[in-house]
Order: C-alpha cells, then structure tokens, then sequence
C-alpha cells in the first residue's frame, strides 16, 4: 500500500522549514514511506549514499566500526532527525551504520530526487548549503583544537605506558577504544593514527593486539 506523505510533515527538517506550502506539496510527491522494525539496518557504514532521510517515529543508533572489531554508538536520534544528508549532499560513502533501536517510520528522498528538487527549487537548495558549509567548519575546528592539542604525544605516551617503554608484543589486548578512552579522544581520530604510524613501520596492529616496532619514534611522538 502506497502511504502519501504530508506536506507539513516536511516542514520537520532543516530542509524545509521556512519554505512555501507550494514546495513542501511539489517535494511531498517526490517522497516515499519507509518503515523498519527493531534491530533493522537502514544503511552500512562506507556504503554509497543513494538517498537521505527524515525520522518521523522512532528512534535510530548511529553507529561507527572501527578495523579490530569494535563499535562505537556515536548518538541515538530521535523524530525528526535528519539521516544521511551530509554524505548524500557531498557524494561521500557513509561514516556510520544507522540501526533502528525500536520500530521505525521514516520518509525517504533518492539522490536523485533531491538533486531534481534543487534544479526544480533553487530556494531549497539554499539551507542544503549552508548546513554542510556549517558541518564542515565545526569539523575544521575539531581538527584544529585536537592538532593545538597534540593528540599523538597523547597517544604514543598511551603505548609506553602500556608497554613499559619497551620495544615488542603489549602483552594485553589493547582495543581503540580503551586508548580512546584514556587519551579522551573519539576512537576514529585513535584509529587513523594507529593506522598512519603502522604505515609508518612504527607499530604493528593485529587485531586488538598492537607490537612496538621502533620504541625510539614512539618517545619522539610523545
């Protein structure tokens, strides 16, 4: 059974909020009706993002994985939150599963939906702008504060700790997210260094599990 969406439904999101009655029913007729049941995977991490969506009841997980296994709820959303409009409006894969913590209605918009919209309706590509323009520069100010912060010697000082200063095999698992914890930073930043200094010959990680290759590097990054 097709379910119509209400215009004034729209008028939830960012999207639409200041628009005319006119647009939300021309963009009413480019939607479609989703439901999920709990425990349901809206869409995978790194998957190409072919749609956005608008939570109209329930409530979602927005979850991030990370290469040894685990898992990180990065914020639990309720109605109206937006799903997936960052990485559809910049054509990036997505940076985390959305799960669906109990039963679900969303309104769904393709990619190509949306696009014909923004030729369709240039006023509503406006606010589209300006949120991923926003998003971006909250992002850039992260990644200031963390670098005036020098996350690495946060890290390496982690691992000596760990390792008691020694060259070889941590003895114990030594998973992302307890150095995240200990250095009081978001596991996907612990991740890519890690990552970035077993390139570099530096550690090797295996798993949960992480050697110390060149000990000397590791006290110049500390």
């Amino acid at each position: 059974m097709t379910i119509t969406i209400n215009p004034k439904t729209l008028r939830n999101s960012f999207l639409f909020k200041d628009v005319g009655a006119d647009v939300l029913q021309e963009v009413a007729k480019h939607c479609q009706h989703m439901e999920l049941s709990a425990g349901d995977t809206l869409f995978e991490q790194n998957t190409k993002p072919d749609a956005m969506y608008f939570l109209e009841e329930g409530q979602i997980h927005v979850v991030r994985h990370y290469s040894d296994g685990s898992e990180v709820i990065l914020a639990t959303e309720v109605p109206y939150y937006v799903i997936g409009e960052l990485s559809l409006l910049a054509n990036q894969p997505r940076t985390g599963s959305v799960v669906a913590v109990g039963d679900c209605d969303l309104i769904k918009l393709s990619r190509d939906a949306i696009m014909d919209i923004f030729h369709q309706i240039p006023q509503v590509a406006v606010p589209a702008l300006n949120h991923l323009g926003n998003r971006l520069y909250k992002l850039n100010l992260s990644v200031r504060e963390n670098a005036v912060g020098n996350v690495s010697a946060r890290v390496a000082s982690v691992l000596l700790l760990l390792s008691d200063d020694q060259s070889g095999l941590i003895n114990h698992p030594t998973p992302v997210m307890r150095i995240a914890r200990a250095t009081a930073l978001r596991a996907d930043v612990v991740d890519e260094m890690l990552n970035d200094w077993a390139s570099r010959g530096i550690i090797t990680v295996n798993g949960k599990h992480i050697t110390i290759n060149d000990i000397g590097k590791l006290r110049n990054l500390s």
